[in-house]
């Protein structure tokens, strides 16, 4: 039987959707034919007190677990919580039987099928599987990069860590280090609109619809052409595709 794990990292402040994320999340895990768990990751030891308190009324096979950010001493960024949460919920996923992770952001709601969509996708032979969206607040947003319904094969996982960079104010996150070193080990990505989904800020939502990526969209986020721009912005701490893509928006 199929097994998957739902990772979200949450806290306090992100989220102020829980109750249509775990509604979304029963309706999520109802679809799915297999063994699943949502594990929810966070730094604050009285809001994962709260939260399993309210996932005792809820209809989710869940788990609640903390860490402690690692982070610099000098680090500014919230990059470092995030990342941190990643790799708690990364090493959780590691000790359990499941075959794929799938990040999913507390911010964001899907269509009760997306695993069942991913996993299919994932049998064709992909090992990371990019659920693309749209930024929360800018409706005009592609993101086809992050990690807003993102699975990921555990031979993978087992190969790959989450990091990230901080300098002089500059931050390199954790999907620029990803991508990176899913082109340094060989992984196979897909990336589509594969899913409906709502990224939520705190007024409203950015709704996007399931879809293929125009010739542009497969050019630019081709990893093999990306590959160059990430290692240049790591080397440097500065994210040359992001600062050019705000460039051009503006």
């Amino acid at each position: 039987m199929t097994e998957a794990i739902i990772g979200t990292p949450i806290n306090a402040k992100t989220s102020y959707i829980l109750n249509q994320f775990l509604k979304n999340q029963e309706e999520i895990q109802k679809s799915f034919s297999g063994e699943i768990e949502t594990v929810f990751a966070t730094e604050d030891d009285l809001f994962a007190h709260k939260l399993e308190n309210t996932l005792k009324n809820c209809k989710i096979n869940s788990e609640v677990i903390m860490f402690k950010p690692n982070k610099p001493k000098n680090a500014k960024s919230r990059i470092w919580n995030i990342v941190s949460a990643r790799n708690a919920i990364r090493e959780y996923f590691l000790k359990s039987n499941a075959d794929y992770l799938i990040f999913m952001d507390a911010d964001m709601i899907f269509d009760p099928e997306i695993v069942n969509k991913l996993i299919k996708i994932a049998e064709k032979g992909y090992d990371v599987v990019y659920n693309g969206y749209l930024d929360r607040g800018n409706p005009k947003g592609i993101n086809l990069t992050g990690f807003g319904g993102t699975l990921i094969k555990r031979w993978v996982m087992e190969k790959v860590k989450f990091r990230c960079k901080e300098k002089n104010g500059r931050v390199i996150d954790e999907g620029v280090f990803f991508e990176f070193d899913l082109v340094r080990i060989g992984a196979k990505t897909f990336r589509s609109f594969i899913s409906y989904s709502e990224h939520h800020d705190p007024k409203s939502p950015s709704i996007c619809y399931p879809g293929e990526l125009n010739f542009s969209e497969r050019v630019r986020n081709n990893p093999y052409l990306r590959f160059p721009f990430h290692l240049i912005s790591i080397l440097f701490c500065y994210d040359i595709l992001w600062n050019l893509s705000m460039k051009l928006k503006t």
